[in-house]
């Protein structure tokens, strides 16, 4: 048997070999855990991912919420602005299964509108959101620690 013949077969074996070894460090793609509502608040409330938001936490957020609802800047929300983002989501959701949620959350949303205008004004200011973000925090920080953690959120939540 010539050297060719005879190397041909091992020549084979070792290209399929190395040819499988990346298979061997793949894995089987995993879904991640679809996140919760509890859980998508808590990492945009708590950025440094300390597990829990304080009333600074959320009292920085809430300031920040105000500025992005603020369109017109001029340090107050009306009922449009603060309803605005909800009502462009309705306009162009294709789902009427999304549609009819959307709608239900903006009466909801037209209800805390209200509620946060203490001066009953038609309009929103700074403090006043303020005000209602630490109201929020206080009710939400059942134990009084100071913090409130996921469980709390969740916990809140299903006290409604």
């Amino acid at each position: 048997m010539s050297l060719v013949r005879r190397s041909i077969p091992p020549l084979f074996l070792a290209i399929a070999a190395l040819a499988a070894v990346p298979a061997f460090g793949q894995t089987t793609p995993t879904v991640a855990p679809k996140r919760d509502w509890a859980d998508y608040y808590m990492v945009r409330v708590d950025p440094d991912k300390k597990g829990y938001f304080t009333l600074d936490d959320a009292r920085r957020y809430a300031a920040a919420q105000f500025e992005r609802l603020d369109a017109n800047h001029d340090g107050v929300l009306d009922h449009d602005e603060f309803v605005a983002s909800l009502t462009r989501s309705i306009a162009r959701s294709t789902s009427e299964e999304n549609k009819a949620r959307m709608e239900r959350s903006l009466t909801r949303r037209d209800t805390l509108f209200h509620t946060i205008d203490q001066k009953g004004d038609g309009k929103i200011t700074k403090e006043e959101y303020l005000a209602a973000a630490t109201q929020h925090f206080n009710d939400l920080d059942i134990d009084k620690a100071g913090k409130i953690t996921t469980a709390e959120l969740r916990t809140a939540h299903h006290g409604l």
